[in-house]
């Protein structure tokens, strides 16, 4: 094993986890981490199983790690499981394989007959490692990222119908938006609320005509990844809102440097499609896709 020893879960390695987990995203298209008081509650759950989490160390010092979690079966009653390709800090690239081999193994012994795992371009090599380990590929999700590196683009393009986003004025017809293209829950719009008061949240934009809301966008900057933006909940009646959403967007981004939007577009937001591909966003790639593997 070269030095290394794999770990079960064990209570405490949660801080661990985020910190290796944060650092490993940073060099992600699109850095994400559970925190370790979320991680906290999500293994202290009666369903959590220990031995379905693989912790690699050396010299005492973890240095990677995979999850995974039996889940329910599908219509042919073959027993699954959910994998996330491990995380692991540069230098120890040896511990991927290991991780890998441990959980496959464990998951057998479970009785695991498909494994599946929701892999991304933006997330680091998960689909190389998909197609390494011999996974098929099923499905894409319908949910098409984009991106674009900011650029001022306010000079050209006039963004002075473009105003900030006023709670008393705009809550309820913003919610109204999110529900339609979402297909949220009155109990999920409530836990929104809540997030657009998040301190990430650096520019929430709103256009108006006759009383309505035309355009709209939300500027949230990436926690790990400090230089990079999600445009979230984006809505434009016309690409010339579009336009002026994200020219004004660009400028906030800049001076509180970001450098890179990513954009998702799923359900009813992908009728935005030619208006973000003409303001010359790139990839347009699934952000995720199904790949199975059968033990």
């Amino acid at each position: 094993m070269s030095g290394y020893e794999l770990k079960q879960f064990h209570k405490g390695f949660e801080y661990d986890q985020e910190r290796i987990g944060k650092e490993v995203a940073k060099t992600w298209i699109y850095a994400h981490q559970t925190d370790a008081e979320r991680l906290k509650e999500l293994y202290s759950k009666p369903d959590f199983d220990p031995e379905t989490r693989h912790y690699s160390f050396k010299e005492s010092e973890m240095v990677g790690f995979l999850t995974s979690k039996i889940v329910e079966s599908k219509e042919d009653g073959k027993k699954r499981a959910n994998l996330v390709f491990p995380s692991v800090l540069s230098g120890h690239e040896e511990s991927v394989g290991l991780l890998y081999e441990k959980a496959i193994t464990v998951l057998r012994e479970k009785g695991v007959e498909i494994v599946e795992s929701l892999a991304s371009p933006l997330c680091g090599d998960q689909i190389e490692l998909a197609q390494q380990y011999s996974f098929t590929h099923k499905e894409d999700l319908n949910n098409i990222v984009y991106i674009q590196k900011v650029k001022k683009l306010e000079n050209g393009i006039k963004a002075t119908a473009v105003r900030n986003f006023d709670p008393n004025q705009d809550m309820n017809k913003w919610l109204a938006i999110v529900k339609k293209l979402d297909n949220r829950t009155d109990e999920q719009l409530e836990q929104i609320k809540s997030e657009i008061n998040d301190e990430n949240v650096i520019a929430h934009l709103v256009i108006e005509d006759n009383d309505e809301i035309v355009g709209t966008v939300l500027v949230y900057r990436n926690p790990i990844k400090m230089e990079s933006a999600n445009l979230a909940v984006p809505f434009a009646t016309e690409e010339k809102y579009f336009q002026q959403l994200i020219a004004r967007a660009s400028t906030i981004a800049l001076e509180k440097g970001v450098e890179e939007f990513i954009i998702w577009l799923f359900g009813g937001r992908l009728a935005l499609k030619d208006y973000v591909e003409a303001a010359s966003f790139k990839f347009g790639k699934p952000a995720f896709s199904l790949y199975e593997l059968e033990l």
